[in-house]
């Protein structure tokens, strides 16, 4: 049986009745303000170090108009990994290898492999578990109000959700694919069929480049820990989608010399606007999120460019969609579409 250590950091928040919850979550939204934090939630922004023979996943809900008022139960495998309020962070102590996360909508699920003494982190929208890097790991827990432990009735309720949930979770896991993106997969098969044709068999290598940030005004974006941490989380989701094996070699960063048979992937994102999800759930087109990339691939011998394009693309849907998504949406979708891109350049599956 997985060994799980929530540690409890703090009392949870004090239940909100649900449509109390949902008015003051529409106040907030209209104003663009954060919930208040409760005086029960623990403040602690510290994640504890792993042990030697330990894993440290630690689970981030950034406060969101969409189900706001909803608990998020966290589960890895066939134990409750933590809870989730609006806003807030957990984390469990698991053993090192493969684990089935999911959540109580159990059909979302992400199948992670833990390294001994290393800190995992997830940033969890509704679409389902992001793993992003440290920097960016450390930037959402900075922003939410604080972390959450389960009640003795939460501890109850997830054995409920076990009992009846977790052969769906198994199964839902089991079918899925080896990576998704948040929205429609055929959607993203066209999307890379319109960009440049290039032939990677040759290459043995491949380095993968922290995007550029080039967008003049990204300092004054709202959202500033996001903005900041775009371009190595947008690397770091890219090499999460690529396939095993792929390449014989994959590397971080840029080649320090001359490196025959590699490819250096490398990005500039030219604008950035993360949006607001409470302007999206109003009216469609006001607080649309945006994103604009250029993209080269460079023979790491000669410096000599591949292939290189650019790409556009927003979500200023209204309603709930519009809120559930956002510019976390467009890097996922992003990151999945240049991995699939490498994959089919490389010689896979059309």
């Amino acid at each position: 049986m997985a060994r799980i250590d929530t540690r409890r950091a703090g009392r949870r928040l004090r239940p909100v009745p649900r449509t109390a919850a949902a008015i003051l979550g529409l106040v907030l939204a209209a104003l663009g303000a954060r919930a208040a934090p409760a005086a029960e939630v623990a403040p602690t922004r510290e994640v504890p170090a792993p042990g030697a023979d330990d894993a440290v996943a630690v689970f981030i809900r950034e406060a969101r108009f969409v189900g706001g008022a909803r608990t998020m139960f966290v589960y890895a495998g066939d134990r409750l990994a933590g809870v989730l309020d609006n806003g807030t962070w957990t984390h469990a102590v698991l053993p090192p290898g493969e684990v089935t996360l999911w959540l109580n909508w159990a059909k979302v699920t992400h199948t992670a492999r833990l390294e001994a003494g290393k800190v995992h982190y997830f940033n969890i929208p509704l679409s389902g578990f992001v793993e992003v890097d440290e920097a960016t790991g450390k930037a959402l827990i900075a922003a939410v109000r604080g972390h959450t432990s389960p009640t003795p009735k939460e501890e109850k309720t997830a054995q409920d959700h076990l009992r009846e949930r977790y052969g769906k979770a198994q199964r839902a896991a089991a079918e899925a694919p080896r990576a998704k993106p948040a929205t429609g997969r055929g959607e993203r098969e066209r999307h890379i069929a319109k960009w440049p044709r290039v032939d990677l068999a040759a290459y043995a290598v491949l380095y993968v480049e922290d995007f550029e940030m080039r967008d003049p005004k990204a300092s004054e974006r709202s959202k500033e820990y996001v903005v900041e941490t775009a371009p190595g989380r947008l690397a770091s989701q890219l090499l999460q989608n690529l396939p095993e094996g792929l390449f014989e070699q994959v590397q971080r960063g840029t080649p320090d010399a001359a490196t025959p048979g590699a490819v250096v992937l490398r990005g500039q994102i030219t604008q950035y606007k993360p949006g607001s999800a409470a302007g999206r759930a109003m009216l469609a087109g006001v607080g649309a999120a945006r994103m604009d990339v250029a993209v080269q691939l460079v023979d790491a011998a000669t410096g000599e460019e591949l292939a290189g394009f650019s790409d556009e693309r927003t979500w200023g849907w209204g309603g709930a969609l519009g809120a559930a998504g956002g510019i976390e949406t467009i890097e996922q979708n992003l990151a999945y579409e240049l991995a699939l891109y490498l994959e089919r350049s490389k010689g896979g599956a059309p």
